[in-house]
């Protein structure tokens, strides 16, 4: 099966996306029957140039990724068949690209495909839907999935928001001040490095150490290319899983990653035992919800156990990436007979430790980039200064 790329009129609407086929003349008949006037139908593989390609940034926002989930959910909710919510999602949807993937979607379930499959190769959605879709299709639950996918990334759109509101001023007028610092040092210092020579003068210790700085930055800005390319294809260099590793190590950064992580876990692990899933496919269904390739690895390796009948504290506490909180919860749960309940709670627990870390550093960044202008201005003065009172000095003599 080849994949096309398709321009065309749905109901009064332009829509354009990928659609599967043998042919070219398949992919026609199959975008008619979905309602689809084709306007084009081109292979995938054939390349256009550039100047006919179309360039996103980034995909789609997660407002509006959240709110065309919690769309699906509400009709879903109101009896309406998941065919014709996303064909009345998709039509009201300003954004070209999630309508698009939308009727992509519909028409690959309607050719008996599962939905979390047609979710997943949208390409505009995040993994974990995909992986709690698969729960859902073995239970009754798809709206509440929606609904909770939606509110999830609701959630991370407003933290985004707010980092993005409190960083940004600190980071324009701290980025603005290691600039000044680099023009003083760069082309101010050096001057009067010259007059000093000229009275036999040495540079101040503090001033030398500036324009090392200053030099080492210059090096850099001339590497940045190499650097961004080996950024970009870090993966070819370093496996996933050890770069996934590191990432939990960074400060605050690692811990809200895990927090995130352990809360989808656990709630996936949730909802599919709660659709009456065994066990050893709730667990399998669920690490994939994971996106931190380490964690998820560790926990592939010890799939096994479960199958042989380990308990799942057992399991976790094995891999050595679980808090003691949340082995403690989840063994309290198995004792007790309610680990459905016990996930859930311990899920809610971790977002909001997640949230209550983000929320701290929100409010300490405003103090600390102040405390970061103020260093940076005192080195400005201290680097300039030093060299002219020696000069002032020699003047004197």
């Amino acid at each position: 099966m080849a994949q096309f790329l398709y321009e065309g009129i749905k109901e009064g609407r332009r829509v354009k996306g990928k659609v599967e086929a043998g042919s070219k003349k398949e992919a026609l008949s199959r975008l008619k029957s979905d309602g689809i006037l084709p306007l084009s139908v081109e292979p995938l593989s054939d390349k256009k140039p550039f100047w006919k390609r179309e360039f996103h940034l980034k995909g789609p926002s997660e407002e509006d990724l959240a709110f065309v989930l919690i769309q699906l959910s509400i009709l879903l909710e109101s009896g309406i068949s998941l065919a014709k919510a996303l064909e009345l999602v998709a039509t009201q949807t300003e954004d070209e690209r999630i309508s698009s993937a939308l009727l992509e979607i519909k028409g690959a379930v309607e050719r008996g495909e599962s939905l979390s499959t047609a979710f997943k190769n949208s390409g505009i959605f995040p993994e974990f839907l995909s992986e709690m879709l698969t729960a859902a299709e073995t239970g009754e639950n798809l709206e509440k999935i929606f609904h909770i996918a939606g509110k999830h990334l609701e959630t991370v759109a407003e933290m985004k928001s707010k980092i993005v509101g409190a960083v940004a001023y600190p980071s324009v007028v701290i980025g603005f001040s290691f600039f000044a610092l680099f023009v003083a040092v760069k082309f101010v210092v050096p001057r009067i490095a010259k007059v000093l020579e000229g009275f036999g003068k040495e540079l101040p210790f503090i001033t030398k150490v500036i324009i090392l700085f200053a030099d080492i930055l210059t090096y850099l800005l001339y590497a940045l290319p190499i650097i961004l390319l080996l950024f970009i294809y870090r993966e070819r260099f370093i496996r996933r899983e050890k770069i996934d590793k590191l990432f939990l190590k960074v400060p605050v950064v690692g811990k809200i990653g895990l927090y995130f992580n352990l809360s989808r876990f656990a709630y996936t692990l949730h909802m599919t035992l709660m659709s009456a899933v065994p066990i050893t496919t709730a667990f399998r269904i669920s690490l994939r919800s994971i996106s931190n390739a380490y964690i998820r690895s560790k926990l592939e390796e010890l799939s096994s156990e479960i199958e042989r009948g380990r308990s799942l504290s057992w399991v976790l506490k094995r891999s050595g990436v679980f808090p003691p909180l949340f082995l403690n919860l989840v063994e309290t749960g198995e004792s007790s007979g309610e680990l459905e309940k016990m996930l859930k709670l311990v899920s809610e627990l971790y977002q909001r430790e997640a949230l209550k870390t983000i929320n701290l550093w929100v409010r300490m960044i405003e103090p600390i980039s102040i405390l970061v202008i103020g260093a940076i201005v005192g080195i400005i003065v201290v680097s300039v200064l030093l060299p002219l009172t020696e000069i002032t000095s020699g003047i004197g003599r």
